[in-house]
């Protein structure tokens, strides 16, 4: 027979195969594998496989069948040469065995990469993001699969199975079904009119209803031009699960939020089902999260929220970075070690409008340092969370907790103030610091470092669309560009250069 064919790999036919069995005779070489994305993972596979071509027909056209669906998981299954894999296989006999078998396991490889860690690294979309590219051994996954004839089941348990991401799949579905049936018009109230309030009437109520009907806010549109107390409290649910202010009165804020379509909501939800699938190594089960796009923290234990509160997180100017980590010590009465940006930004020019201020908000020099002493008026509050991480962040009790009232939490210098420390202190220190000694320990005005008798994982996340537990699905605005950037490297562009700063240090 002829020797080797050159370029993308070696064929040799020695005989056609029967439906289902291997491809006799076919022989695929790494030498030729094509360069570009994965080349090196996938001339490897086949360096390591050692029994010529991989892909039985039963085999592709199960990969096809998961591929073609892939959208399912908020990613298009062109992305994983979904054409070109209908084309070799509709080509039969006439198919260039070598070059289809490549096909196959290159779009297996790569499928697999994106549904267990993400098909980028999240840090290359902000230079504030220390999450850990993961490099799933999925080459190893794929040969096990295919050698034990189980390559469906090892497919289908490739992407996150946390309720969390389960319950971002059905919302994707959900707006994509809004999307399908079209007809999505800009609402609008009367011109010159900025707000419809509890009790007013206008013309666009009956379109406001089915707006609200059609999100699941509100059960029937049934009802005249005013603003009744039913559809009042549809609009409240809307602005809860959207994190705007609960009035009920349709404003500005709200009105462009239900004009947002269903088509934006499916790419913004995509976004962060994509986010999930890169940082579901980084989120153990029992960890304490802490979500900046919507400005909250839970902690979870076994995977099951135990404690919820909101939070305080940066400005835009100043934004919380992404991280995780492991707290390890809780500070009781911690000092507050003022940063410099902070200092020359904000308290050198409160010292020249009055001279007294350092001494009314109880703070000294200190070997050329700016510290806050521990207290009622110390910025950082009565606790402090300390873990490791590239930017000095980290969870703080405050001294201003009415706060916790509004909804615009996004006021910090990139360090995130919690609304119920002293739960979070009882649950990470266990049975030797239980409430009462913490209480107490605060109460002596003394700064005193608490040990952890086991570290626990935080990770701070972003999450501009997620879904409660009863199903409630909730959206925030891409408040700091990270959806932006995101959307930006997926379409193998650079990010647009960040309008913030990185956080070197934080505070109040």
């Amino acid at each position: 027979m002829r020797q080797a064919l050159q370029g993308v790999c070696l064929i040799l036919l020695l005989f056609f195969h029967a439906p289902g069995t291997a491809r006799a005779g076919c022989v695929v070489s790494p030498v030729g594998v094509p360069s570009g994305d994965g080349a090196a993972e996938v001339a490897a596979f086949y360096r390591n496989w050692g029994e010529g071509c991989i892909w039985t027909d039963r085999a592709a056209s199960d990969l096809y069948d998961v591929l073609s669906r892939s959208d399912l998981h908020g990613v298009g299954p062109e992305n994983f040469e979904t054409p070109e894999i209908s084309g070799q296989l509709k080509a039969g006999r006439g198919t260039d065995l070598a070059a289809r078998d490549l096909l196959l396991t290159r779009a297996a490889l790569r499928y697999a990469r994106a549904m267990q860690a993400g098909r980028v690294d999240l840090a290359a979309s902000g230079q504030d993001i220390a999450i850990p590219r993961w490099e799933p051994p999925v080459a190893t996954g794929l040969a096990a699969a295919l050698k034990q004839d189980r390559l469906s089941e090892w497919l289908r348990a490739l992407p996150p199975a946390t309720p969390e991401y389960l319950r971002l799949k059905q919302a994707l579905a959900f707006h994509r079904n809004l999307a399908a049936r079209g007809d999505w018009p800009a609402l609008a109230l009367e011109e010159g009119r900025r707000s419809l309030k509890p009790g007013e009437t206008s013309e666009a109520m009956a379109a406001l209803r089915g707006r609200l009907v059609a999100l699941g806010d509100l059960r029937a549109r049934i009802g005249g031009d005013r603003l009744d107390p039913q559809t009042v409290e549809a609009v409240i649910r809307f602005q809860s699960r959207h994190g705007l202010e609960r009035d009920g009165v349709i404003g500005p804020k709200t009105l462009a939020a239900l004009n947002v379509t269903p088509e934006e909501r499916v790419r913004q939800i995509a976004l962060n089902m994509e986010r999930t699938r890169i940082m579901a190594h980084a989120m153990p089960h029992t960890r304490v999260e802490v979500n900046a796009a919507a400005a909250t923290a839970v902690l979870f234990e076994d995977g099951e929220p135990v404690l919820r509160m909101r939070t305080v997180v940066g400005t835009p100017k100043t934004p919380t970075p992404i991280l995780s980590g492991l707290i390890a010590t809780v500070v009781v009465n911690p000092p507050w070690v003022v940063p410099r940006s902070i200092y020359v930004g904000e308290i050198a020019p409160a010292i020249a409008r009055d001279p007294d201020y350092l001494e009314k908000h109880d703070m000294f020099w200190r070997e050329g340092q700016l510290v806050q002493r521990p207290g009622p008026r110390n910025s950082l509050g009565r606790l402090k969370f300390e873990f490791a991480s590239p930017f000095a962040v980290y969870l703080h009790d405050t001294n201003a907790p009415s706060l916790f009232a509004i909804d615009n939490r996004f006021r910090s210098h990139g360090c995130i103030r919690l609304e119920k420390p002293l739960d979070l202190a009882v649950r990470l220190l266990g049975s030797e610091w239980p409430r009462e000694r913490i209480e107490a320990a605060i109460a002596a005005g003394e700064t005193a470092r608490l040990p952890m008798s086991r570290s626990m994982p935080v990770v701070v996340a972003y999450w501009t669309a997620f879904v409660e537990e009863d199903g409630t699905v909730e959206f925030r605005d891409d408040i700091y560009g990270r959806d932006a950037a995101l959307a930006a490297l997926l379409r193998a562009e650079a990010p647009a250069p960040s309008r913030t700063d990185t956080v070197s240090a934080c505070g109040a």
